[in-house]
């Protein structure tokens, strides 16, 4: 049997509160540090007094381009509106099933999903301002806002957010809701 040394020492649980990894600001629990390792972050006060929350400044492609001032507030706040109307329509791909109670008498491979009236809603404004910008510009929108991928004109993508800005900003939305 192998007696240890006098330097051994069993491992000891260093409690979270004095754990060099987690005090990055405040007291509070902020996350690991390989999550602040992606991307920046700041800190702001919450509603509570004395808590503090670190906000992730890089969350998605139009944060990294206003950082790098490729874009300005404006077009990131279009961008992100159109981003909110194609998640709210459910446009993304669909990896499961449908979560519907409702029992099809069709083929097992075969999903045909139905629209609530929000989606179909969503759906509409999404369609409108996508039309509103045209297909060059609308193809460089879509994939930098709704699918994430830096496109290959960034010149067609901030005349299209400047598209959708101004079209945002007319209120062209309001139209079209009255039309429904």
């Amino acid at each position: 049997m192998m007696v240890p040394s006098r330097g051994f020492r069993p491992y000891r649980r260093v409690p979270v509160s004095t754990d060099k990894r987690f005090r990055t600001v405040g007291g509070g629990d902020h996350g690991t540090a390989e999550r602040w390792r992606h991307s920046g972050f700041t800190v702001e006060l919450t509603e509570r007094a004395g808590i503090v929350a670190l906000r992730a400044v890089e969350e998605h492609l139009l944060d990294v381009l206003k950082v790098k001032r490729v874009l300005d507030t404006g077009q990131c706040a279009a961008g992100f509106r159109l981003k909110e109307d194609y998640q709210a329509a459910a446009l993304e791909a669909h990896v499961t099933g449908s979560y519907s109670g409702v029992g099809r008498g069709r083929d097992f491979f075969w999903d045909e999903r139905e629209r609530t009236d929000a989606q179909e809603d969503a759906y509409r404004r999404w369609r409108a301002a996508v039309h509103a910008m045209g297909r060059v510009y609308g193809a460089a929108v879509i994939d930098a806002v709704c699918y994430d991928r830096i496109p290959a004109n960034l010149a067609a993508l901030q005349k299209g957010l400047s598209l959708l800005a101004s079209w945002y900003a007319r209120g062209q939305e309001a139209s079209l809701q009255a039309e429904a």
